[in-house]
């Protein structure tokens, strides 16, 4: 599968820019806010109307606690621990998934470190990223991101998310894959690329 075709899979089942364009420029605001702040902070931004993060909510573009009902996450980003945590340079946090994980320093022009490990063998992965450009990987230049498709429910994060993986090399990225027509794979350079393509235009 090219860039596009999974560009638009994702778009139709986690259409983030098209709820983003569907709320109020008000909404849009503060759901830009959010995410800026996540990427500064490693943190969203306190004391924020509850009926619009409600709102948000309902559209997928963020996550609530649902005990405290604060915000939890906003994709790429979560605060509640995943298997992607994700080092700023002033702060650490987690990414939703593999793809968002190595999303957020392209998107957002800023210095990560992502530490993962290979969904199959459980190997460590370990990526600097500063802005476009990847400085170091471990354990080889030759990891793969993995998606297995499906339907997202209300909530991406605990659904398609889960199954949004690194994957070690490209040997163990085609065995997973295997025959299924609901997986696809990526070489590291162009799931980043599909990555920026698809979170970017969130903060125009």
């Amino acid at each position: 599968m090219n860039i596009d075709t999974g560009l638009n899979k994702l778009n139709n089942l986690l259409p983030l820019k098209e709820r983003q364009s569907s709320i109020s420029p008000e909404l849009k605001s503060l759901h830009q806010e959010i995410l800026f702040s996540f990427a500064n902070s490693g943190c969203a931004p306190k004391s924020k109307n509850k009926e619009q993060l409600k709102i948000l909510a309902e559209n997928d573009l963020i996550v609530l606690d649902k005990d405290t009902n604060e915000i939890s996450g906003a994709y790429p980003f979560s605060v509640k621990k995943t298997a992607h945590h994700v080092f700023l340079e002033n702060a650490d946090l987690y990414a939703m998934c593999a793809f968002d994980a190595i999303s957020i320093a392209p998107v957002f022009g800023v210095t990560t470190i992502v530490k993962s490990h290979c969904h199959i063998t459980n190997e460590k992965i370990e990526l600097h990223q500063n802005g476009n450009e990847v400085q170091n990987i471990k354990p080889s230049k030759d990891i793969y991101i993995g998606i297995k498709w499906q339907q997202t429910g209300s909530c991406a994060a605990e659904s398609l998310c889960m199954e949004m993986v690194f994957l070690k090399d490209k040997e163990v990225a085609s065995a997973w894959m295997g025959s299924n027509e609901n997986i696809s794979v990526f070489p590291l350079d162009e799931a980043i690329r599909f990555s920026v393509n698809y979170f970017k235009p969130l903060l125009e």
